[in-house]
């Protein structure tokens, strides 16, 4: 069988990430770009033949080949402008020779899906999908359905208009007749999802449930949600030969510490964790709470670093980054603080292009972007994202997001007066 991995489009909702990625999957978790571990899945699936839908800048092509490093074969269609899942499908048709799998580039779980779905595929069913119950559906495709029949497919309805709580996953399998019924359907965003929609009221397509974890990938702090994924399926310890762990230091759980890391005096590692090549822990560090830490990273003595990812080169000193998101080649000054919870406790709301968003989490830090500079005893509220670039004076409690290349800091008086 063949599948279609769709990686196109601008990744607009990423922010900050959407200006230096040219496709968000492209970010890196446990040392590769979720876009490997995708079709990493899909090869322990036994499906060998992919066909990746890119954008014309995209960098894809180049960093992945023709797929042999991952015991695949990569055909590649470019998709000029991001005119929805739709449009880009109906581009691979002639490549296509029978039943099909699609999944959206940051389904790293399928091969946890792809058999139960064949068992769904008999007569006349034309397509199958993977559903979840979940409380908030809101940003998702939600389903109707019946026993194990899908009776239409309603994208991102408002909380009264939601004809249930199971959403749709990225992960589907069409015959390839779907493709008339594609073509058919007037051309708009949602042209797939209206497609499939069509299909359900004729009586041609059928869910599998799941109440597993199945983490997407439209906003920058769903990263954390793919990362516990990954996490999660790290089994004991790995620690590479080469790398220098001090007697003191404590490794507990499952972790992954790759080539060339130090780990110093009273550090402790609490896993599930990733530390990636070259990589330094300083004394009395914690790690712990899912916490993945890329290459060539300095987390410095005493701070504290729970549920977040830390891309490639950046250095961070004392202090606590919790359920947050650190870009590449970011320096963090010394005391540096992320509030990552409310004080009402209520879900963390931010802002993406002027609206606001709740995200659903009642614990997120903060999102920074690629080559940011913090100066020392800086604080952030909950949700705040900065922007690429940008430079923190020192002392500022950041309290609203911060726009990529800007200078953001706290304006202090000094007052000299007689005694």
């Amino acid at each position: 069988m063949q599948a279609v991995i769709l990686a196109a489009g601008k990744s607009s909702r990423f922010s900050p990430y959407n200006e230096s990625f040219s496709h968000k999957s492209l970010v890196s978790v446990m040392g590769k770009p979720i876009l490997i571990h995708t079709i990493e899945s899909v090869v322990r699936s036994g499906i060998k033949e992919i066909i990746l839908v890119v954008s014309e800048d995209s960098e894809i092509k180049k960093i992945l080949g023709d797929g042999n490093d991952y015991g695949a074969r990569i055909d590649y269609v470019v998709q000029e402008d991001p005119t929805g899942a739709g449009n880009g499908l109906l581009l691979t048709e002639k490549l296509i020779r029978g039943d099909f799998f699609l999944l959206n580039a940051s389904r790293v779980d399928f091969d946890e899906y792809k058999d139960r779905m064949l068992v769904k595929k008999n007569g006349k069913v034309k397509v199958v999908l993977v559903g979840k119950n979940q409380d908030e559906v809101g940003k998702y495709g939600v389903l109707k359905v019946e026993e194990d029949r899908v009776l239409d497919l309603i994208e991102k309805p408002s909380r009264q208009d939601a004809v249930s709580n199971i959403r749709l996953i990225g992960t589907y399998l069409f015959s390839k007749d779907f493709f008339k019924t594609l073509r058919d359907t007037p051309d708009e965003h949602y042209k797939l999802e209206n497609a499939i929609s069509i299909s359900a009221k004729n009586g041609d397509v059928k869910i599998v449930l799941t109440s597993a974890e199945a983490p997407s990938l439209k906003y920058s702090w769903d990263i954390l949600e793919v990362k516990n994924f990954l996490l999660s399926k790290i089994k004991g310890k790995s620690i590479k030969k080469n790398s220098k762990i001090a007697k003191s230091a404590e490794i507990i759980g499952d972790v992954i510490i790759e080539d060339n890391v130090t780990v110093m005096e009273g550090a402790k590692i609490k896993g599930p964790c990733f530390i990636g090549k070259n990589s330094t822990i300083g004394n009395n560090a914690i790690i712990r709470g899912g916490t993945d830490i890329e290459g060539g990273c300095t987390v410095g003595a005493y701070m504290e670093v729970k549920n977040t990812l830390i891309m490639k080169n950046s250095k961070a000193h004392s202090g606590f980054i919790g359920d947050s998101v650190v870009g590449e080649d970011v320096r963090i000054g010394a005391q540096f603080a992320t509030a990552n919870v409310r004080l009402d406790r209520k879900s963390v709301k931010t802002k993406i292009k002027d609206e606001k968003i709740d995200t659903h989490l009642r614990s997120l830090g903060t999102i920074i972007g690629n080559n940011v500079k913090v100066g020392i005893k800086c604080s952030t509220m909950p949700g705040v994202i900065i922007g690429e670039n940008s430079v923190i004076g020192p002392s500022t409690v950041i309290q609203k997001n911060v726009a990529s290349n800007t200078k953001y800091y706290s304006k202090f008086q000094e007052i000299i007066t007689e005694k």
